[in-house]
């Protein structure tokens, strides 16, 4: 059989490994260790940065977005201290609303359109926030918001979700009708 000049290249090679593994003799392998003062340190300086956090900024982790607090005499306590909810905040503040007798209203608002205001809103009944998005300062300079808004068995907070992660909330005596839309001036 006739070898290729490939093939004799393969063979000769493979001889020249086995030759030079030969001269240099043993291999001795050593282990490397897992565990170094080095690594020891930055771990106990990231435990030590991670308790100072906890310690200067207590409960900043179990915030809650929002507060629902029903009361004896049939009122509800709505507190809103962020405007941009997840869908899963959304879905629970819905339910927790629906649980203390408020109905609630969820509208997909398009592109230069907004749900018409009723006529009986008082002041303080319409909360309009813009979530900055990721990557946004949290801090404005302007210090925490927060919303408080008292509410009846039987009103509705309606919840109108825009582009750009636009949040309208509206607080409405009794139950609202359904959203109707129009043009934003």
């Amino acid at each position: 059989m006739n070898a290729t000049f490939e093939d004799r290249l393969l063979a000769e090679l493979k001889a020249e490994v086995v030759r030079r593994a030969a001269e240099a003799g043993p291999v001795t392998v050593v282990p490397r260790r897992v565990v170094t003062p080095r690594r020891v340190g930055v771990a106990l300086a990231a435990c030590g940065a991670a308790a100072a956090v906890a310690v200067v900024l207590p409960g900043s982790g179990t915030t809650s977005a929002f507060a629902v607090e029903t009361h004896p005499d049939g009122t509800v306590t709505f507190t809103l201290q962020d405007v941009a909810l997840s869908g899963p905040q959304q879905q629970d503040l819905i339910r927790k609303l629906t649980d203390a007798g408020v109905y609630t209203q969820v509208n997909k608002v398009p592109a230069g359109q907004r749900c018409a205001l009723p006529g009986n809103l008082r002041p303080g009944d319409v909360i309009v926030g813009v979530d900055p998005g990721p990557g946004a300062p949290a801090d404005t300079g302007k210090g925490p918001m927060e919303w408080h808004r008292t509410l009846h068995r039987g009103d509705t907070v309606r919840i109108d979700n825009g582009v750009r992660h636009s949040v309208v909330y509206t607080f409405i005596r009794g139950k609202a009708s359904p959203c109707r839309l129009e043009p934003i001036d």
